[in-house]
């Protein structure tokens, strides 16, 4: 599983389907992709709330603050990586 942050700007579908074309005639050939988006969250400092939002406008929702710091959105990590022995 990779974990990818919204502000990546990453089609899930899209990366699975280049995943599965470009795995064909290697170890990883019909292996599976699954990507899960991470939201964009943050910090207000002004009004103390934590808050995610869906566009990419750093400006708090609940004050309309820009003093805000960014909590998560920028991730791409490989989370999960299970391997099969395929004996022969």
């Amino acid at each position: 599983m990779v974990k990818v942050g919204a502000l990546r700007r990453i089609n899930p579908e899209l990366m699975s389907f280049i995943f599965t074309a470009m795995s064909k005639g290697t170890p990883a050939e019909g292996a599976v992709l699954s990507v899960l988006m991470i939201p964009v969250t943050f910090y207000c400092y002004d009004c103390g709330r934590t808050n995610t939002r869906e566009d990419t406008q750093f400006l708090c929702p609940s004050c309309g603050s820009r003093n805000v710091q960014l909590l998560s959105g920028l991730e791409f990590n490989i989370e999960v990586l299970e391997v099969e022995a395929n004996e022969q």
